[in-house]
């Protein structure tokens, strides 16, 4: 003989469902401290626009923004 549960009221009655808490999801994040260029992405060959150069601008513009956010987000850790 095959035992058959059957759902019943009584089970769930104790139960409360608690919702779920809202994700932090942060308005302001900081800004992404760009990738520095591996080796093997240099060509050594005197581009006019080396990824050493690229890299270099990219930082300029990350630290402009990672300024701006700080101030706008003094109590927050930049990382």
């Amino acid at each position: 003989m095959a035992l058959v549960s059957k759902p019943t009221a009584e089970i769930d009655e104790g139960l409360d469902i608690l919702p779920l808490p809202a994700p932090t999801v942060a308005k302001d994040p900081p800004p992404v401290e760009p990738e520095r260029p591996l080796p093997m992405e240099c060509c050594d060959s005197g581009c006019d626009r080396c990824v050493h150069d690229v890299y270099a601008d990219e930082v300029q513009r990350y630290r402009e923004l990672l300024d701006a956010w700080q101030q706008r987000n003094p109590d927050r850790p930049s990382g």
